[in-house]
């Protein structure tokens, strides 16, 4: 994985899970937009971007469905102990992804969580907490567009390598099954135009 050089060599890497429900928010949320443009690397994360560009090949849809991005990422840092902070918008939300990661990955050094609500300094107090843990990855799993704002007013205070926006889909993948969310219907020439504004790097 090309993310492995760059976690070892400490540079600022950010990567978000990109489904039709975000790419349709970016269209009218230009705090979105902005936060999905800076992102070094977008995982395609809804088989519906794919048959929208005519990448809809059976490879490419289990690797959607299975996860593969997602779960090859975190046994890595799994094997190599790497520190990882995981957020959500709740407590039981935080709680809840915590258990779901440690389901999957037993040894996985989840060295600290936090919460993003709407509560007077909640950013901050958030920023700081991850700061003071230092990890090398935050794991967010913030439901859109908390998760891209709070990425764009933030990425550079926070003390961290890596930045992986999951979303709060709360996928459960091959073990668990996929609880998905309501997809928005977009008309797939519109839709293929913001899948080329947003092309990974």
């Amino acid at each position: 994985m090309r993310v492995d050089r760059r976690i070892s060599e400490k540079i600022l890497t950010t990567i978000e899970e990109v489904n039709m429900d975000t790419l349709a928010l970016a269209e009218s949320d230009e705090e979105v937009k902005q936060a999905l443009e800076a992102c070094d690397y977008s995982v395609i994360a809804d088989e519906g971007i794919l048959r929208a560009v005519s990448a809809d090949t059976l490879q490419r849809r289990h690797e959607i469905e299975d996860h593969d991005f997602f779960y090859e990422f975190f046994k890595r840092l799994e094997r190599n102990d790497k520190k990882i902070f995981v957020i959500a918008e709740s407590q039981k939300a935080v709680d809840e992804a915590e258990e779901f990661l440690l389901g999957l990955f037993d040894r996985a050094r989840i060295s600290g969580k936090g919460v993003l609500d709407d509560s007077p300094g909640c950013s901050e107090n958030l920023v700081n907490e991850i700061n003071i843990v230092s990890p090398d990855v935050i794991a967010s799993f913030l439901p859109s567009p908390s998760q891209e704002k709070f990425l764009l007013h933030n990425r550079e205070k926070l003390l961290m390598n890596l930045w992986y926006g999951i979303g709060n889909n709360k996928f459960m993948g091959k073990k668990h099954g996929f609880i998905g969310k309501i997809r928005k219907m977009l008309d797939v020439k519109r839709l293929t135009h913001l899948i080329n504004t947003y092309e990974h790097r």
